[in-house]
């Protein structure tokens, strides 16, 4: 028997065949949009947390270049920030030595903290490599990616050296991140991250591990800059410790030279006694100042003033029968000389009266100080030879560049009048207010 169908139920339910077709095919719809979202919203919150880390990765950095007094320690504390962010074991820093064309491991990041190769057994054979070795082209990509476990490499071509990857493998590395190193346009190294598992990097990680790269080449630039600034400071230091030897030493064995001409020109035992008592103290005079010099004790200066102790110089300077050295002083007021700008006048008198005894052989020296408030004026006249000014122009030994070098410390002014035959007079004028 045939059921027959109306054409209105027919449509009534092709309707509601439809209706339900198209409610299920939205649900469908919303369903896939939703998923899209939810992918979108995991992917944003990922890369948020990315960079959230890599932003308390760079802040570290900061940190620790304002806390951390040592900037080699700085650097280490770089590498270790970029190793945890990268989530990789360890981390090793090579920088290229131009002038040998190598490429050398300086210091790795390990156990939680920066070592050098030898604290980390680090095979000596792998330590140094050249640059332009074919094996070893890291300049040609912002990122190179090394696998360990099959020995391939992100540059198509390129192999690991066998004792490099078998010295990883040992360590359970099976994944390393190399990364140029870069201080203006010139490369400077690379640092490599190592990874105990095989991993794929999103172009994001790449580009957070390229930005920490910069912080490395920061650390490098500022540990040079202070290498530099220490290795200055110890030529300064050095020089000054070179003044200061010359300057109380070269005039105390002059004194002792004179003293034995003396002695030796004396005749008998007891006229040249006097003269060997004298060479004797003068000796150790010499040697005090040699350890003081040396250990940088407190200036030379008496603690009565600088008046007292130019007289004290002067008193050693003289040679009975041979050389004369007197001083003439005005009221100079002593508290308004610090002691440091005393040291360095009593200096540049030392220096002046040993280069006359060394170079003129005058018979009589005379130092005289002069006060004019503000400025004072010391003057070191022999009756010396003297000597033309071409001599003079052509310059001087350490002492009268070490004299020139003091006076300029304190802004003061250095004349020299000397003629052949007619002595030399060294003048220093000087302006004390604001040297106090």
């Amino acid at each position: 028997m045939r059921v027959k169908t109306s054409r209105a139920e027919f449509l009534g339910m092709d309707k509601a065949s439809l209706g339900e077709a198209r409610r299920k095919a939205g649900g469908a719809s919303n369903s896939s949009s939703r998923s899209v979202a939810e992918d979108q919203q995991r992917f944003s919150r990922e890369r948020s947390a990315e960079l959230a880390n890599a932003n308390d990765a760079l802040r570290s950095c900061l940190d620790a270049l304002v806390s951390v007094p040592e900037l080699d320690e700085f650097l280490g504390q770089v590498m270790g920030s970029m190793a945890r962010q990268l989530g990789a074991v360890s981390s090793a820093l090579r920088l290229c030595n131009f002038e040998r064309n190598t490429l050398n491991l300086e210091l790795v990041f390990q156990d939680g903290r920066a070592m050098t190769p030898s604290e980390v057994n680090y095979p000596a054979d792998l330590r140094s490599y050249p640059i332009d070795d074919p094996q070893h082209r890291l300049w040609q990509a912002p990122a190179v990616v090394r696998y360990h476990l099959d020995g391939t490499t992100s540059i198509p071509g390129v192999s690991i050296p066998g004792a490099a990857r078998s010295y990883l493998l040992s360590l359970g590395v099976k994944t390393s991140l190399t990364i140029p190193l870069k201080i203006a346009d010139q490369r400077i190294g690379v640092v490599a991250f190592r990874f105990t598992e095989d991993r794929i990097f999103r172009p994001e990680e790449l580009e957070i591990a390229r930005a920490l790269a910069t912080q490395a080449s920061l650390a490098i630039q500022l540990t040079r800059l202070a290498r530099d600034a220490r290795q200055s400071a110890v030529l300064a230091e050095r020089n000054r410790m070179a003044g200061e030897i010359h300057d109380s030493l070269a005039q105390t064995f002059v004194g002792i030279s004179m003293q034995l001409d003396a002695a030796e020109a004396a005749g008998s035992k007891a006229k040249s006694l006097p003269h060997l008592q004298r060479a004797n103290e003068l000796a150790r005079f010499g040697l005090a100042e040699a350890r003081r010099s040396v250990l940088s004790l407190r200036s030379g200066t008496h603690p009565a003033g600088l008046v007292e102790a130019l007289q004290q110089l002067i008193e050693r300077s003289s040679v009975p029968g041979l050389l004369r050295c007197e001083l003439h002083s005005d009221d100079v007021p002593e508290g308004v000389i610090s002691e440091p700008v005393q040291h360095e006048l009593v200096r540049i008198c030392q220096e002046a009266i040993s280069n006359a005894v060394r170079h003129a052989k005058p018979t009589v020296i005379t130092s005289s100080l002069r006060w004019t408030a503000p400025h004072l004026t010391i003057q070191v006249t022999d009756n010396g030879s003297g000597f033309s000014a071409e001599r003079l122009s052509l310059g001087a030994g350490f002492g009268m560049v070490n004299m020139r070098a003091r006076i300029e410390k304190l802004g003061g002014k250095l004349e020299i009048e000397t003629a052949p035959g007619r002595g030399t007079s060294i003048i220093v004028r000087l302006q004390i207010e604001g040297l106090l």
